[in-house]
């Protein structure tokens, strides 16, 4: 699966900050592949309608069951409202025992330094 690419809901400012979440999110069987991805698709129609998000972008490595997450927030309160809403909010729950060691990285970050690339976007949660 290619990954998925940067969907943008609002223009960056390069001289704001921003909140900016990476997620590493591997699966431990292949047979969760399939509920996974038709949960991805549930998550991205929440994103079309998330106040505070600025963007987002999603990649795979299906042979290894691993997925990436990168998103942009005007702040982490409405990326707080976000992961505690529904569908989010029953997805996480459900998948939380089908998923090895996931790992969350949020940090702060002015637009100009936003990293646009996959590597940039995967470090934080390498």
């Amino acid at each position: 699966m290619p990954a998925l690419p940067w969907t943008s809901r609002e223009k960056i400012d390069p001289e704001r900050s921003y909140v900016v979440m990476s997620t590493k999110l591997p699966l431990r069987r292949a047979r969760s592949i399939m509920g996974f991805l038709r949960d991805t698709f549930a998550v991205r129609r929440q994103l079309a309608s998330a106040e505070g998000l600025v963007g987002y972008a999603l990649d795979a490595d299906l042979r290894h069951r691993t997925f990436w997450t990168f998103s942009v927030w005007t702040d982490n309160e409405h990326l707080q409202a976000f992961a505690a809403s529904d569908p989010h909010r029953q997805i996480i729950a459900r998948l939380r025992p089908l998923m090895g060691q996931t790992r969350f990285s949020t940090s702060t970050l002015v637009g100009s330094a936003i990293p646009v690339t996959w590597p940039q976007r995967k470090a934080p949660v390498a």
